[in-house]
């Protein structure tokens, strides 16, 4: 009798613990199927708002939650979280409930896991109870991203009434470990898609830009025309071209449109078009800008602008006349009295005064003589020390290259600028135009 009470002991304990087994396994197997349904919705997702509709949508299924919300950690410090998934359980027929910064906050400054079963009682939101409406039971688990905290899944209210159990805190605890490698993942995609996209603007304003400017340098026996144009990383709205003109005279411009990308270069595309337009009515070069200076201002948007300067070169007399819209002065090597100088001529950029006066400056040009105009990004280049070449250097370089042909010159004054900047990557376009007289 003894041994058969003792063995009764024994399979009552034995299949006890069973029971306790098979527990286990069918919440492991149930756990298992949450996340795979979870991985494989979200592996369909296009965006980070789907995944995390996903893993909300799932979460409060899966713990039969009335409600619930993902919040995404920000760089904000008036608003460190951002609320960016709500959603409840369209059958229980609640009102979506809003759950106060107190609880968010507590979990953002302890960050781990927070379960309240009556948020009336609950010392540590004392007085909150009466302002959530009907949030009774509250369960929040930090998402991390290789422990980094990067937000919080919240579950609100047990469908049953009871409080949220430990297996469904566990359960949300391996969601939100999941979770947040989902997130990163996504965001990682949406961020690549970002940049390929910026990538195809990038080269669809580099595009623009060098199919605007000139294939070919012109031709006159009495002067030698050569151009450089280098495109930096960024698309800025550097421009330069060549106008036959009335009497056998050369036009040159040299333009820079304020700020940078596919704005720029597409405000490009149209200075060209207007100047060709306006080339056909050629007065002067005040004329030219005097015209665009009128119809930028009523194209341009009010922080845009274009500096330029518009140069007249007449072979015969040897004479060049030009007007500076804000533009950078001129570099022009006087043969006659062997110095190299800034020829300024100031006058305000267009797009800017709609009444704006531009005058004609003239200079006499003589055999040897040289002029350089150029964008300011090769005045405004840097070298790793963050030190600019500068008006002083550009003058030294004409200077040292005055006894080269146009193309020898463009040539010295990049072989000095790239000595100083060496491979300091730079953010600015540079062009150079360089016109020296014949003998």
């Amino acid at each position: 009798m003894a041994l058969q009470s003792q063995t009764a002991a024994t399979s009552g304990r034995s299949v006890a613990q069973l029971e306790d087994e098979v527990s286990r396994l069918q919440s492991a197997v149930q756990e298992l199927a949450v996340l795979n349904d979870i991985a494989v919705s979200a592996s369909k997702a296009s965006d980070v708002a789907d995944v995390l509709e996903v893993i909300i949508n799932k979460s409060i299924k899966a713990i039969r939650a009335e409600q619930g919300s993902i919040m995404l950690v920000t760089e904000q410090q008036d608003a460190p979280l951002k609320t960016l998934i709500r959603q409840e359980d369209r059958t229980t027929g609640a009102v979506p409930y809003k759950v106060g910064i107190n609880i968010t906050g507590w979990v953002l400054q302890n960050q781990q896991l927070l379960v309240v079963d009556d948020l009336a009682t609950d010392s540590r939101f004392p007085g909150i109870g009466s302002s959530t409406g009907d949030i009774k039971s509250v369960m929040a688990v930090p998402i991390r991203h290789r422990a980094k905290m990067i937000g919080i899944l919240l579950a609100v209210n047990k469908k049953s009434g009871e409080g949220f159990s430990e297996g469904d805190q566990r359960l949300l605890g391996i969601i939100s470990s999941q979770s947040g490698q989902l997130i990163q993942n996504m965001q990682l995609q949406e961020e690549s898609r970002q940049r390929a996209r910026m990538e195809q603007e990038l080269s669809l304003a580099r595009n623009i830009q060098t199919g605007l400017l000139p294939t070919d340098e012109p031709e006159r026996d009495t002067m030698a025309v050569a151009s450089y144009f280098e495109a930096a990383d960024e698309v800025s709205g550097d421009y330069y071209d060549y106008f036959e003109l009335p009497q056998s005279k050369l036009g040159a411009i040299m333009a820079d449109v304020s700020g940078h990308g596919a704005s720029s270069a597409l405000v490009m595309t149209m200075l060209k078009g207007i100047l060709q337009a306006t080339i056909l009515r050629y007065e002067s070069p005040a004329q030219v800008v005097t015209e665009l200076n009128v119809i930028l201002c009523r194209l341009l948007p009010a922080e845009m602008f274009v500096t330029m300067v518009f140069l007249e070169f007449d072979a015969s007399a040897r004479t060049l006349r030009y007007a500076n819209a804000g533009h950078n002065p001129l570099v022009w090597f006087r043969a006659s009295k062997g110095e190299t100088i800034e020829e300024h001529q100031p006058g305000p950029a267009v797009g800017i005064l709609g009444s704006a006066n531009y005058k004609i400056k003239e200079l006499e040009m003589e055999p040897d003589d040289v002029i350089v105009t150029y964008t300011d990004g090769l005045t405004e280049a840097f070298n790793e020390d963050r030190e600019m070449f500068g008006d002083e250097r550009l003058v030294q370089a004409v200077d040292a290259c005055k006894g080269d042909s146009a193309e020898g010159i463009v040539k010295g004054i990049m072989e000095r600028l790239n000595a100083f900047t060496k491979d300091y990557a730079q953010s600015d376009d540079i062009a150079i135009i360089a016109i020296k007289v014949n003998g």
